[in-house]
């Protein structure tokens, strides 16, 4: 009898039964290596919990599957994958513990390496034209110093970047909470025009990619204070470089890390000199840098420090020197023509007395010598005309291409919409607990949960609701249609997390007046000297 012909038709017609597809072997060998990948790393994240490990690990579980945003710590207790009361919900974020520096490592040695997806391959492969084989013949009869810049410059497709930035934990009304601050937040609530609210403030090292998307893997995070920032900052910076390297995940060049306009570049500069890592900072409006003095034989007088002046002004045609090189992008797609104006071996004016260097630097202060950039476009992506001119800074092991360093900058976007995904589907600062410790353990679980989407997108189906439109055959799916359908992976991973014991209930609160009120933690107020001082900083020419 025929398998392949179907009967079961009036007027006794027969046709053929189409078989199935044979399976591509490349794409089930990619899925089954995905999912092991994924699995591998749930386990290693298991280890890095090393209290309340189960509650804690179903509890990210509960982030990635429940069918809603969350907007509230406890409704999470009704999702299916988490197993426990919602008493022990609260339990593990006030008794748990996790490794924090295991999780670091764990997150920098798995994340970067996979933040560019198949998509972003192909986009890259169609822009990279280097013919290295022959960069390399071309190189052999170069001095080394000379041809180790020459592959630095070259390194720009298989570069790691990274960006930091910083992003608020309101808590407004929480007097019983320690270690609250004035954080910037649009929102304002207390602080008129300065737009600050009372809570806590995370800084975040988030890999990027070269296809502008909504991802960005977060790889790391402090809890910073505006106080103490440049020095957690270059601390969170060696740390990443130090995990890189214990995870062989250098890439092919120096890393680029990528800060905006609040970060002090010439403090920064300074402590990772000696680095092998490169800095691109915005730099604020104002800010002034020095070319090297110039002399002659038989000059009389104090030899001179400074030449001749570099103004980050806004209004292009403001006065400045020749700028050493440029480079001039007609009609790019979304900025229409772009300029770009480079000053080379330029160095700012430090205060040993003031900011970073008058508690952090001892002896002669250094000369901080690299690149400021002047970015002019034509329109924003949404035709807007700019109201200010963007300037960048550059200092690292050797010089970059300036289209690389203005492209680069704006990937330092992409953790923006991290940031939004976070805040708005896996609830980054939905949970309204009490102390810090319980915030820092909660943050990390969002991250978790965030580094389990990236590791599964490639493994989602595209779940989409009647309205939503396919995304492009170039462009991955983003964070929340991944999120959307991992109940589904999860089902096939299983779970390391251990069923919970039957109990019963605890003895509850204690008989007698022994109920005392909680202590109350003012924030501190912002006086008049403070205002005068900050208004002093930002009229400065040059933030240090």
């Amino acid at each position: 009898m025929d398998h392949h012909i179907l009967t079961a038709l009036p007027g006794g017609q027969r046709l053929p039964l189409m078989a199935p597809a044979t399976p591509d072997p490349g794409q089930v060998a990619g899925a089954v290596a995905g999912y092991l990948a994924l699995r591998e790393f749930r386990a290693r994240l298991y280890r890095c919990l090393t209290a309340r490990s189960d509650a804690l690990f179903e509890l990210t579980d509960a982030i990635l599957c429940a069918d809603h945003a969350v907007t509230s710590l406890v409704q999470l207790s009704l999702v299916p994958e988490f197993r426990r009361g919602h008493g022990a919900l609260y339990d593990a974020l006030a008794a748990g513990d996790i490794d924090e520096e295991a999780l670091a490592a764990l997150l920098t040695g798995t994340l970067p390496q996979l933040i560019d997806g198949p998509e972003a391959l192909a986009w890259v492969s169609g822009h990279d034209t280097i013919d290295y084989d022959l960069l390399e013949r071309a190189l052999a009869q170069v001095p080394a110093a000379q041809a180790a810049q020459v592959r630095e410059a070259c390194a720009r497709w298989t570069r790691l970047r990274f960006a930091i930035d910083a992003t608020p934990y309101p808590r407004p009304d929480a007097e019983c909470s320690p270690g609250r601050g004035h954080v910037h937040h649009d929102a304002c609530r207390c602080d008129s025009t300065r737009k600050t609210i009372p809570g806590w403030e995370y800084q975040f090292v988030a890999a990027l990619g070269h296809l502008r998307t909504a991802w960005a893997a977060l790889v790391d995070v402090e809890r910073t204070t505006p106080a103490t920032r440049t020095r957690q900052t270059a601390r969170q910076v060696k740390n990443l470089l130090r995990r890189l390297q214990a995870a062989g995940n250098g890439g092919a060049g120096a890393p680029l890390v990528i800060m905006d306009a609040g970060y002090s570049a010439a403090a920064l500069t300074a402590a990772l000199a000696g680095h092998d890592v490169h800095l691109l900072i915005r730099l604020p409006s104002g800010s002034v840098f020095y070319g090297d003095p110039v002399t002659w034989p038989g000059k009389n007088g104090r030899p001179g420090k400074h030449g001749i002046a570099v103004t980050c002004h806004n209004e292009p045609g403001q006065a400045n020197p020749e700028p050493d090189q440029s480079l001039i992008l007609p009609d790019t797609p979304l900025y229409g023509t772009v300029r770009v104006s480079a000053w080379h071996q330029v160095h700012p004016l430090i205060h040993g007395d003031r900011g970073w260097f008058a508690e952090n630097w001892e002896g002669d202060l250094p000369v901080l010598r690299g690149t400021v950039l002047r970015v002019i476009v034509e329109h924003l992506p949404d035709g807007r005309k700019p109201h200010k001119t963007m300037w960048l800074w550059h200092a690292g092991p050797g010089p970059l291409s300036l289209d690389e360093l203005w492209r680069a900058y704006l990937a330092r976007f992409d953790e923006e919409h991290a940031f939004k995904f976070a805040k708005g589907a896996l609830g980054l600062t939905a949970a309204k607990v009490r102390t810090p410790g319980q915030a820092d353990r909660w943050v990390r679980l969002v991250m978790a949960a965030f580094a389990q989407l990236l590791l599964a997108r490639p493994l989602a189906a595209d779940l989409r609701r009647p309205w939503e439109t396919r995304p492009p055959d170039n462009r991955p799916l983003s964070p929340g249609r991944v999120r959307r359908g991992f109940a589904n992976i999860r089902a096939q991973l299983g779970t390391p997390a251990h069923v919970a014991k039957p109990a019963r209930p605890g003895p509850g609160r204690p008989k007698g007046p022994a109920n005392r009120p909680a202590p109350r933690y003012p924030v501190p107020k912002k006086t008049s000297t403070t205002d005068k001082q900050s208004t002093q900083s930002r009229r400065s020419k040059v933030k240090t």
